[in-house]
């Protein structure tokens, strides 16, 4: 046994984990399942709500399935100790790849707390060693919960489970060290593992504390880099990702150290508002703000009840074009109770003004408000980043929020008793998925849907007034800034010039950005105001600009902002008119072949405006003719042509000049649209577009007309031979007939025979094939 557990540890050192794995098989331990526990995308645990990063508790499931496996592993000596290993080591693998951090707290907890409650099973030199692992993933678990700290800016949050990690992760040594005489191996391993632990966790505890104190004051970060170095390089580590942690942090600390003289930037009054955009499907937006006019007031709105419904979007008059057609940007407006966070380290809760406003043109969003007052560039990075999916989990709830009354409140979300999100952004997809349910409960509206993704964030920021001074203290003299080129060579601006990352990798790592990058674009304004945009944020940058001025630069900003909802849904519906082709185009091929036509087209339809006409399609193309599929296939052509153009006259209309009354507005709405990629996504959708309407329906016309036009071919040459068989014999008893008996009768068979020739002529000519490859 000590020669197999030498081994498995042997390659659990060197970061193989299926020798463990096989091992744990071959005693009968579902080691399959174990390792489906806290992977995010695991087919056994779905999302609460589609589109979210909301997932079910795992926690009961952990429980259960350690406990369904701890009888095997309990029967050999050193495998309970080993199953915890490997469920540990598997929720570290994850951790490597995700921030979905519930699944792996819920199955470190679970586990855990199986082993609390049946602990009775493990006996003897087992007992201390299985106490042992336990410490060791309650220190795992407190390393994750200070990461979702760093990705939240909680500051004493982090220190606090830093500190706890190390705490636990002693704990494991002590245990570990007593039962080094029974499992030599496996405590040896445990020993080193949370030795590694206690030296990561204490080194980077001492750097959030001085990032901290150098934020709050200046103070040099000498002694802490030294302390980072020392961490790396004393040997106690050798994981190379904890390794690589480190060197992240001390770089940030060093970068952080030699700006601490520079003018650091910042803003004393501003906004930031956080966009989600998303699209309806199924129905047109004049009838999803027809709905909205006349039931939203009674909707329920991840629980809550609006405070009002505005039948305009509350913008200035420059969106009073001149459209030849009397179109305008327009539609609808949501408000809804104010939204709360929990602040930075215990401060006071911060609250959005919380809307959703509805487009005639179909770029809908879910849109939070915030001020910015006195922030630091830390600050105003951890403000950016909350509208991020990647966010660390929070608390996130309506203040003071009516609930509508259950006999006027359509569908609720399954989750509506339960109220509260983890992040914004699951507030916001929850919000833009109750709209699709709340539409649907209208009988004229049961087809309306809704495609709203969580990383198609957008953030709007506003800069009105801010100023410098020598370092971050915020006690220094502060310098005020008068232009945005002042602004951006002051350290922090790169906060600004950054798209919100998808990834956080060390403190303060904000400071390591480069102002000028490949990842944003400038536009710059009257005034000396800058518009700068990236793939996630556009920020205003005019300070000492009159504050009611603002209001037109932030629509055009927010306007192209949300045109990504608009692109989504077009992409999904394009999908649906694919799909419908396809199915048209099985049932084709099924024909050529000479099979059952009955056979459906294989697969669902993905959801889509044409899910409904997706499938009454694929319904009806059972059993069909090919006249029938010809009549199809005609049918979904029309469609799709009416597709084409709505989008092509909707892109036309956001280009056009008309869409806004003033010039230098319209002008700027071209600039935001070219540094948004507009142009390159109008490309991209009319390639596919015209690749569904070329290739896949094209080739299916021609297909069907090839076999129309075989079929015809087939039934002329049958009747031609049933005419020439019977014809000539035919022919031959006429004449027979007529001139074997009287002038009169030979008369009539020389016109019998002429009238049966005209008529296979003139069949053959009906009959005859034609090209119908535009049928």
């Amino acid at each position: 046994m000590h020669g197999d557990v030498g081994d498995l540890v042997a390659a659990l050192k060197e970061g193989e984990l299926k020798p463990l794995r096989d091992w744990l098989t071959t005693k009968q331990v579902e080691s399959g399942a174990l390792c489906e526990l806290p992977q995010w995308d695991s087919s056994r645990f779905p999302a609460l709500l589609p589109s979210s990063r909301r997932l079910a508790d795992r926690k009961g499931f952990a429980h259960a399935e350690t406990l369904a496996q701890l009888p095997k592993a309990a029967a050999e000596s050193g495998g309970v100790p080993l199953l915890l290993l490997f469920v540990l080591l598997s929720v570290e693998e994850e951790w490597e790849i995700s921030y979905h951090y519930q699944p792996m707290w819920d199955t470190l907890s679970g586990a855990q707390e199986c082993l609390h409650a049946h602990g009775a099973m493990v006996t003897g030199e087992d007992a201390l060693l299985t106490r042992a692992v336990l410490a060791l993933m309650a220190s795992l678990s407190e390393q994750i919960r200070a990461e979702n700290a760093m990705a939240s800016g909680q500051w004493a949050g982090h220190e606090a489970a830093l500190d706890a990690a190390a705490m636990h992760a002693r704990e494991a040594i002590a245990l570990a060290g007593r039962a080094v005489d029974a499992h030599p191996d496996v405590s040896t391993y445990v020993i080193e593992r949370a030795a590694e632990w206690v030296v990561y966790n204490t080194a980077v505890a001492a750097a959030v504390v001085s990032v901290r104190d150098f934020l709050a004051t200046g103070a040099s970060l000498d002694g802490v880099i030294a302390e980072l170095e020392a961490a790396e390089g004393g040997g106690e580590i050798t994981d190379t990702a904890y390794l690589s942690e480190l060197r992240a942090h001390r770089f940030s600390m060093m970068e952080l150290n030699r700006v601490r003289h520079d003018p650091w930037l910042r803003i004393d009054r501003g906004r930031i508002v956080y966009l989600y955009p998303f699209a309806t499907l199924g129905v047109s937006t004049r009838a999803v703000l027809d709905g909205i006019g006349a039931k939203a007031a009674d909707w329920s709105l991840g629980g809550v009840k609006p405070l009002s419904v505005q039948g305009s979007l509350t913008l200035d008059d420059v969106w009073d074009g001149s459209d030849a057609f009397g179109r305008h940007y327009q539609g609808a407006l949501l408000t809804l109770p104010d939204v709360v966070i929990p602040g930075a380290d215990g401060g006071e809760p911060v609250r959005l003004q919380a809307e959703i406003r509805f487009s005639e043109l179909g770029n809908h969003y879910v849109r939070f408000t915030v001020d910015i007052e006195n922030a630091m560039p830390g600050e105003l990075y951890t403000m950016m980043l909350r509208a991020a999916p990647e966010h660390g989990r929070v608390s996130v709830d309506f203040q003071d929020a009516p609930v509508p009354p259950a006999a006027t409140a359509p569908p609720a979300a399954p989750d509506a008793e339960d109220r509260g999100w983890p992040r914004l952004a699951d507030l916001a997809v929850h919000l833009a998925e109750d709209v699709g349910r709340c539409l649907r409960a209208d009988r004229d509206l049961k087809k309306a849907d809704v495609v709203a993704r969580q990383g198609m964030f957008q953030l709007v920021v506003t800069v009105d007034a801010a100023s410098t001074a020598p370092g971050p203290a915020n006690s220094e003299p502060r310098r005020e800034v008068r232009s945005a080129t002042d602004l951006l060579d002051a350290v922090g601006a790169q906060v600004l010039t950054n798209p919100v990352t998808f990834i956080i990798g060390g403190l303060a790592e904000w400071i390591r950005y480069a102002a000028e990058n490949a990842l944003s674009s400038t536009a710059t304004g009257l005034i000396g105001e800058r518009t700068v945009r990236t793939s996630n944020t556009t920020v205003v940058i005019a300070p000492g600009v009159a504050e009611f001025t603002q209001g037109t630069r932030g629509s055009v900003a927010e306007f192209v902002a949300t045109l990504d909802a608009l692109f989504a849904g077009w992409s999904l519906e394009l999908a649906g008119h694919y799909h419908v082709v396809g199915g048209i185009e099985s049932q084709v091929n099924t024909v050529e072949r000479g099979e059952d036509a009955g056979t459906p087209a294989p697969g669902p339809p993905p959801r889509t405006a044409n899910t409904a006409d997706a499938a009454e399609s694929e319904e009806d193309a059972r059993a069909l003719t090919l006249s029938q599929l010809a009549r199809a296939l005609d049918a979904e052509k029309l469609r799709l042509n009416d597709f084409a153009i709505r989008v092509r006259s909707t892109v036309a209309f956001i280009r056009s000049p008309s869409l806004m009354a003033a010039p230098v507005a319209a002008d700027s709405l071209r600039l935001l649209l070219e540094c948004s990629g507009f142009q390159e996504r109008v490309d991209e959708l009319n390639s596919m577009i015209e690749e569904v309407t070329d290739e896949q329906l094209g080739l299916t016309i021609e297909k069907l007309a090839r076999q129309r036009e075989e079929r015809q071919r087939a039934k002329l040459e049958v009747l031609l031979a049933v005419i020439a068989a019977a014809g000539v014999s035919g022919v031959i008893q006429v004449l027979q007939a007529g001139f074997f008996q009287d002038d009169t009768a030979a008369r009539w068979a020389v016109g019998g025979v002429v009238g049966i020739v005209a008529l296979a002529l003139l069949l053959g000519l009906v009959l005859w094939p034609r090209n119908r490859r535009n049928q």
